[in-house]
């Protein structure tokens, strides 16, 4: 089983909206799919808990930081392919203990200066955790700032060669429970499966 954790100290980064869409995107190509909510304000069970289809999964409770490497156990002994964890927007002590379970940290950031400088805290943890770790552009637009970020993210680590764009298919199919590869934009769509390709090459 591969864990991919995804991480970012600066909340609104979009880590729900790449935890969801990316389990999906597995779930697709019919792997065995688990998702953890660590965070506090529970937006990926929320958005679970609106989902129709029956893959990915969730257990029915989430574990606490010190569950996690049990609960990680867990899953791989049941026959999961993939286990997803999403986690809180802040700096907590064990995020960095929690990095070092999985196989993947991704860390989404948003092309502004305020988060290129709120990422320092999440790579500091991935570093110290010693875990391979992905930057992810998210909610980007065609402007001057997306550029600057792709060289300042780049100079710090490995940044994934797909961006995702700020795109309404993704509040659109939040609110049912969906994934924007089940939805009825194929620009987003693209966007996901590539980020899913570049993920598994990583894995």
């Amino acid at each position: 089983m591969k864990t991919i954790l995804v991480a970012s100290q600066k909340g609104g980064a979009g880590k729900t909206t790449i935890a969801k869409n990316l389990s999906v995107a597995a779930s697709a190509e019919g792997a065995k799919v688990m998702m953890f909510d660590m965070d506090p304000q529970k937006s990926l069970r929320e958005w679970y808990d609106q989902r129709e289809a029956d893959e990915p999964v969730m257990p029915g409770r989430d574990p606490g930081p010190k569950e996690l490497k049990k609960a990680i156990d867990t899953t791989a002994i049941h026959g999961f392919d993939y286990l997803f964890i999403d986690t809180p927007p802040a700096s907590d002590a064990w995020l960095s203990d929690a990095m070092k379970l999985a196989d993947l940290v991704v860390i989404p950031v948003r092309p502004s200066p305020t988060d290129l400088r709120a990422v320092r805290a999440t790579l500091t943890s991935a570093k110290s955790a010693g875990t391979d770790f992905v930057f992810f552009l998210s909610q980007t637009t065609r402007t001057k700032m997306t550029d600057e970020a792709v060289r300042a993210l780049a100079a710090r680590g490995k940044l994934a060669d797909v961006n995702l764009a700020l795109r309404v298919a993704h509040a659109e199919t939040d609110m049912d429970g969906r994934s924007v590869i089940e939805g009825d934009d194929p620009k987003a769509r693209d966007e996901l499966l590539a980020a899913w390709a570049y993920v598994k090459e990583q894995l």
